[in-house]
């Protein structure tokens, strides 16, 4: 019995299940009769509908003497008209419930986090991190009770499927700088000038024609992440000269002395644009924007563009109205792959105050940019960001062997947790005192993550490992190689062809937006927007394939074959999960077979005290920096927004731009002209 039950712990370890109760209540809160009076109401109607003698209807037209249908049939005419004039309406739950199905198949769970911070009613701002490019805006679509309307880059509107979606959901189309580059005619260097006058010299140039004030220029390398920075056009003397903002610098820094060739961004006018947004919130809708202004696969914000405080001050400044900005966190665990999971962390809003506006009016980006440090703030209190992967994942793994062993914490408790970890080590790491102590336990946490990487564990698992014997090893493997033959049929046949085709495609998109990025780190980011907006084409495609072969091959019956083809979503949906299920079973394999293997018998008996002793040390060691770590040590909640504030420095280069971007130009010229006068002069 004690082997049984180890075995099951074991297995239920890899897939952990919600408690049938939690199911019922789920089901119950979706259909509204979570409370006496709706069920009660429901009772009554179905009475009412199933006895002619209650029921009003027919009781009221069999004493005037009207066929109950004519009755039925006006109301299908008024309830065609009423669909008709609330058609936006009725187009976006379309879709929603429409992306609710297709999200539930590739994601695995979504958590929701701080719904009660999402006004009631009236215009909001929503802002969010934008680490999964298309599937960002339909994870906040579907979990957000209120109609949310995003801005999108206006390439996107072009796109099939995304684009079409976008149309119909009511998205607001933004030019993007980036998406308008024009390749300049000539090549283009710095002149060495006196005077600090930032000229850039072209040769077979046409500046004239091309360029114009507030224009962008920037030396082309072979992809973006070898092009330089862009710098702003101040003004054109004449079709080879033109005066910068500051230096034209390479990738490295230095001005560029060596004629290049370049590309232009031209000025975009986004007035029609915000005046849209403008008008949505002064309607009381809601806006969704991703201020970081494109997808990345990075652990931290990138810097955010204004966009998002002008859209509040302009709304305060014209109509009066105070626009919550409510951040948005988009936690992925494996978000890139296929049955992935995501929390969705809503904050507490911001708002646009009399005082800010008062602010805004002596001096616009002082205000715009205190506005964008609060909104970043808040961004940060509802994800965990740290400064590369292996860190995020050490972060993980620290929380699990800090948390009590048995016990299931809420995804605001473990996210909250995760924080603590992330910022913890930021703290600590950047103190001398502690920074031996933090990569000790750093190379602890990474070689115990490293040995469970090589025998196909997970940490929750590695409790029951030491006690399986060999009869658990043949019967879970018997038992996982049959659940996963009788599941795989079905999902095979209707869902391997789009899945390996899908694959590939997105394997390409992401080596395209890889080497069209300065930002991606390795594109993952694009990849499940790729295989959802491929696979949403191919399987319907897929279906009336195999609906025709049908019609070919077989001599059956025209219904039999349509309702064999109404079956198929039924069929690739039951297929996944059961196929999922499989895939749970084989994984628990390779540890059970390790258990034959000596060498890693050895290893996997060790680890339960290993564990033990790696609890212990993470335990010890933030007892020991409590004092350091202050209110992340403390067992009181912590106010996340206050805490960014408070103790998360910002990277200002919106902030002080004007200071310290015109001071480094300054020197990066002086230090050009003083090498090209040397020059002249050797």
């Amino acid at each position: 019995m004690r082997k049984f039950l180890t075995l099951s712990n074991f297995c239920r370890s890899v897939h952990p299940r919600r408690s049938l109760d939690a199911a019922h209540a789920d089901s119950v809160n979706m259909f509204g009769l979570n409370d006496l009076h709706h069920q009660v109401i429901a009772i009554v109607l179905m009475i009412m509908l199933s006895m002619d003698v209650v029921n009003p209807v027919k009781a009221v037209c069999s004493v005037v003497g009207i066929d109950p249908s004519v009755v039925g049939w006006l109301h299908v005419l008024l309830l065609l008209g009423l669909l008709y004039n609330n058609m936006s309406d009725v187009l976006y739950f379309g879709i929603r419930v429409f992306l609710t199905s297709i999200i539930s198949i590739f994601f695995k769970s979504i958590e929701i986090v701080g719904k009660d911070n999402i006004p009631l009613d009236g215009p909001v701002i929503f802002t969010g991190n934008h680490s999964n490019q298309f599937v960002d805006g339909m994870i906040v679509l579907m979990n957000c009770y209120r109609k949310v309307g995003f801005i999108i880059a206006e390439k996107s509107m072009h796109r099939p499927v995304i684009g079409t979606l976008a149309k119909a959901v009511g998205c607001i189309p933004f030019t993007r700088p980036q998406d308008e580059v024009i390749k300049g005619k000539g090549v283009v260097s710095m002149e060495p000038t006196p005077g600090n006058r930032n000229v850039l010299v072209g040769l077979d140039t046409h500046f004239t024609v091309q360029l114009g004030p507030g224009d962008q220029v920037r030396a082309s390398g072979k992809t973006v992440k070898e092009s330089s920075e862009p710098v702003k056009v101040e003004k054109v003397i004449d079709d080879t000269h033109v005066v910068l903002s500051s230096p034209l610098l390479d990738v490295y820094g230095e001005p560029i002395v060596v004629p290049v060739s370049f590309g232009i961004f031209k000025k975009i006018d986004q007035k029609a644009s915000f005046s849209e947004v403008n008008t949505a919130l002064q309607h009381g809708q809601c806006v969704g924007i991703f201020p970081e202004g494109g997808s990345h696969d990075r652990t931290d914000l990138l810097p955010l563009k204004a966009g998002v405080a002008l859209m509040a001050f302009a709304a305060k400044e014209s109509h009066n109205l105070t626009v919550p900005i409510v951040p948005v966190g988009l936690n992925y665990f494996r978000g890139h792959k296929f049955r992935g999971r995501v929390v969705v962390e809503f904050g507490a809003p911001i708002s646009v105050t009399a005082e800010k506006l008062d602010a805004y009016h002596q001096d616009k980006r002082k205000a715009c940019n205190s506005l964008l440090n609060e909104v970043q703030d808040g961004m940060r209190s509802v994800i965990v960001t740290t400064p590369d992967h292996n860190v995020l994942q050490g972060v993980y793994a620290a929380r699990r062997l800090f948390q009590q062993s048995g016990i299931k914490y809420s995804p605001k408790a473990t996210q909250d947790l995760n924080r603590r970890f992330a910022h913890g080590y930021r703290i600590l790491n950047a103190l001398p005192e502690a920074k031996e102590d933090v990569a000790d336990l750093n190379a602890k946490i990474t070689d115990y993550r490293r040995t469970l990487k090589q025998l196909g564990l997970a940490d929750h698992q590695v409790p029951y490992v030491a006690f399986l014997t060999l009869h658990d090893v043949l019967a879970s493997a018997t038992y996982g190689l049959i659940i996963f033959a009788l599941a795989s049929i079905p999902s095979f046949v209707l869902n391997a062809p789009v899945g390996l085709l899908a694959r590939y495609v997105a394997a390409a998109e992401q080596s395209k937006a890889l080497a069209g990025s300065s930002v991606k780190i390795a594109a993952r980011d694009v990849v499940l927007s790729k295989k959802i907006s491929f696979s949403v084409v191919a399987v319907p495609v897929l279906w009336l394939f195999y609906t025709f072969l049908l019609f070919v091959l077989t001599d059956w019956k025209t219904s039999t074959i349509l309702r064999l083809t109404m079956s198929f979503p039924l069929f690739s949906y039951f297929g996944v999960r059961s196929v999922e299920a499989g895939i749970i079973e084989l994984r628990t394999l390779r540890p059970l077979l390790n258990r034959l293997r000596p060498e890693y018998k050895r290893i996997q008996d060790e680890l339960p005290v290993r564990r033990m002793q790696l609890q212990k040390d993470v335990r010890k060691f933030v007892k020991k920096y409590a004092a350091q770590l202050g209110p992340l040590a403390d067992p009181a909640p912590v106010d996340w927004a206050e805490f960014m504030h408070t103790h998360v420095k910002h990277d200002d280069e919106h902030d002080a731009p004007a200071g310290d971007r015109h001071g480094r130009a300054e020197q990066a010229h002086a230090q050009f002209y003083h090498r090209g006068a040397a020059t002249r002069h050797g």
